[in-house]
C-alpha cells in the first residue's frame, strides 16, 4: 500500500503547474527572504521535489494505538489493580500504514478524534504505538506544546540550554545557534530573566525558536503557526518555509485550509483510524469537507426528524384532551 501510495504522490510531483512560479525562482526568493519582512513567498509558491531515492523519512505499518475507556476516576484507579481487565478500548489508529520521504510537506486532516495528533505524538516518542511498527530517520523538532519542559524559575538563557541537551544537541552546538534562537524570538532584554515573568506569548516565541533552530531533519506542527501577534506569525511562516526549502520534511496538523495549502504538497486523510485518501492537498480537503457536509446533513435530518415526532406527539396528546372533555 505504501509503496503504490509513495509513486501516485511522486508522479503528482512531476505535474506542471501553470499558475505557480518556477521552483528554483522560489528557492532564491526564499533564499534571500527577510524573515521580519511583510513578504509572504507561501502564496503561489512552488514545493522542492522530495527525494523518493533516500530511505523514508517516516514508516509507519500496521501501527494500532488504543486507549482505554474509564467510566470514571474510580474505575481507572481500580485498573491499577486488575490489569484493565474489562475494561474497553477504542482503535484511535487501526492499522495505520504511509511512507513518508524526505523534502515532502505532508499535512494530516480529519475530524476531531480521526488520530491526528497521535500520529505526531508517535512520531515524536511522546507516545507509542499499541502494535505494530514506526521507522522515523532523522532528528525531529516537534512545535506541539511549545512550552512544554521549561523550568519556571529558570532564565530563558538556561531553559534553551536544558531544552537543548534534551533534544540530543551538545553544549558547543547549542553555543553556535544561542544567540539565533533569542533573536528569533526577540527577547533579548529578557533573556536573563526567570521565565515565569514571561507571558504567555513570550514563551511560545521561545519555545518555537528553539524548535526551529535546531536544524531538524524532520518538522512536526500541531496548529502551531498561530504564535504572537500577525507579523510574528508571518515571521514563523516565512522561517518554516525556509525548512522545507531547505529540504526538511514536514508533518502539519491543522483545521485552516489556507495553512495547509500553504505548507503542504502532499495531505492524508483520515477516517475511523485508516488512512482514508493520500493524495494531493486540494482533492483531500474536498473530500474532507464533502463528508463533513455529509454529517452535518444527517444531523440536520436527524434534529428535523425529532422535531416532527415532538409535534406528532403534541398533537396526539391535544386530541386526547379534547377526547377527554367531550
Amino acid at each position: 500500500m505504501s509503496e503504490e501510495i509513495n509513486n501516485n504522490t511522486a508522479a503528482e510531483q512531476t505535474e506542471p503547474a501553470a499558475e505557480k512560479i518556477d521552483a528554483s525562482e522560489t528557492a532564491a526568493k526564499v533564499a534571500q527572504l527577510d524573515l521580519d519582512s511583510d513578504e509572504d513567498v507561501f502564496d503561489n509558491m512552488q514545493f522542492p521535489e522530495p527525494d523518493y531515492s533516500a530511505p523514508p523519512a517516516v514508516e509507519f505499518h500496521g501501527v494500532v494505538k488504543s486507549y482505554y475507556l474509564y467510566k470514571s476516576e474510580k474505575s481507572r484507579f481500580k485498573a491499577m489493580f486488575t490489569g484493565n481487565r474489562g475494561v474497553p478500548q477504542h482503535d484511535v489508529l487501526d492499522g495505520l500504514d504511509f511512507t513518508i520521504y524526505p523534502g515532502e510537506s505532508v499535512g494530516f486532516i480529519g475530524r476531531n478524534g480521526a488520530g491526528k495528533s497521535t500520529i505526531l505524538k508517535l512520531i515524536t516518542g511522546v507516545s507509542f504505538p499499541t502494535s505494530g511498527e514506526i521507522t522515523v530517520r532523522g532528528k525531529v523538532a516537534a512545535l506541539l506544546e511549545l512550552t512544554a519542559g521549561f523550568t519556571q524559575d529558570m532564565t530563558g538563557r538556561e531553559n534553551i540550554y536544558t531544552k537543548c541537551l534534551l533534544l540530543g544537541l551538545s553544549e558547543t552546538e547549542i553555543r553556535e545557534i544561542e544567540e539565533d534562537i533569542i533573536e528569533f524570538a526577540e527577547l533579548e532584554e529578557y533573556i536573563d530573566q526567570p521565565v515565569r515573568t514571561y507571558s504567555s506569548g513570550m514563551r511560545m516565541r521561545l519555545g518555537f525558536s528553539i524548535n526551529i533552530n535546531i536544524k531538524p531533519e524532520i518538522l512536526v506542527i500541531d496548529e502551531a503557526l498561530s504564535v504572537g501577534d500577525a507579523r510574528f506569525r508571518k515571521k514563523c511562516r516565512n522561517a518554516i518555509l525556509q525548512l522545507i526549502h531547505s529540504g526538511v520534511t514536514v508533518l502539519f496538523v491543522s483545521h485552516s485550509t489556507d495553512a495547509l495549502t500553504g505548507t503542504c504538497n502532499r495531505a492524508i486523510y483520515l477516517k475511523d483510524g485508516k488512512v482514508h485518501f493520500d493524495g494531493s492537498v486540494v482533492e483531500a480537503l474536498d473530500m474532507y469537507n464533502a463528508d463533513v457536509e455529509e454529517i452535518r446533513k444527517r444531523i440536520r435530518e436527524k434534529r428535523r426528524a425529532k422535531k416532527r415526532k415532538a409535534k406528532q406527539r403534541l398533537k396526539q396528546l391535544k386530541e386526547q384532551q379534547e377526547k377527554e372533555k367531550k
